[in-house]
């Protein structure tokens, strides 16, 4: 997970450095690469930050994933189900990922040919996903699971993967999209994979490895109380904007 992430920054970061560059003559200079009173692109801005920015959800995301493939087995008391294919999945939805970036701009009025191919590869890419969520529960149904701390953040872990994941699955979709974009369901699913899917597992990771590290042990009382809380919370918080959103609440209000 980190390789992947690793090696997708070298490629995506460069993106976004050249767009604040551009800007940055913008605004000092006097040049006109996104002004478009003088000629500009401003869509040109939309393409070059999100050929970083949809790469960097999964780079934050494969790591955190990583984690949950390398702690949940341990309390499962067995291997992990379908290692290789999970390893490759991994390193398959980087790649997958740096051809996803224009469904953020469904609502731009793009060629609508240029939207199909871009739509079609943002539901490919929940496949390499679903080996992955498949694979971690086969481990936990196959397995002797343990309930301690850790292993309720990564079971709400997947939980919470899956929301967050098809609800951007739905998205996916170009006049779905045109519905639902600058709605709260964008606010939803931006924190499902954000929150839900990256701060779970880190937290669960810290239970897992704190004792290793210190050689002391977590209370799991404390621990267990800790996931109820932030689980049941981040629920309530969050799933509820599903619906305001359908229901056409604009976001950023």
């Amino acid at each position: 997970g980190t390789l992947s992430a690793n090696a997708a920054g070298l490629l995506a970061v460069p993106t976004v450095s050249v767009a604040c560059l551009m800007l940055w003559m913008d605004r000092q200079f006097g040049t006109h690469f996104f002004n478009a009173q003088n000629g500009g692109q401003p869509l040109l801005w939309q393409h070059l930050f999100w050929m970083f920015a949809h790469p960097w959800v999964y780079m934050i995301v494969l790591p955190a994933m990583g984690i949950v493939s390398d702690a949940l087995p341990v309390f499962c008391r067995r291997p992990l189900v379908g290692y290789t294919a999970v390893a490759l999945s991994t390193v398959v939805t980087m790649m997958i990922g740096f051809g996803v970036w224009v469904h953020h701009m469904f609502a731009t009025g793009l060629p609508v040919l240029g939207m199909s191919f871009f739509a079609a590869t943002s539901i490919l890419i929940s496949l390499p996903s679903g080996v992955q969520v498949f694979s971690w529960l086969a481990t936990i149904w196959t397995g002797r699971p343990v309930f301690t701390a850790a292993f309720y953040f990564f079971a709400g872990f997947v939980v919470l993967f899956v929301i967050g994941g098809v609800s951007g699955f739905v998205t996916g979709s170009v006049p779905v999209d045109w519905q639902l974009t600058d709605t709260y369901w964008v606010v939803a699913h931006i924190h499902y994979v954000l929150i839900g899917i990256n701060l779970f597992p880190v937290i669960g990771a810290v239970y897992f490895w704190f004792p290793k590290i210190t050689g002391r042990m977590l209370d799991e009382r404390l621990g267990k109380l800790n996931f109820w809380v932030m689980f049941i919370g981040f629920n309530l918080g969050f799933f509820p904007m599903h619906f305001t959103g359908l229901m056409g609440m604009p976001r950023r209000i």
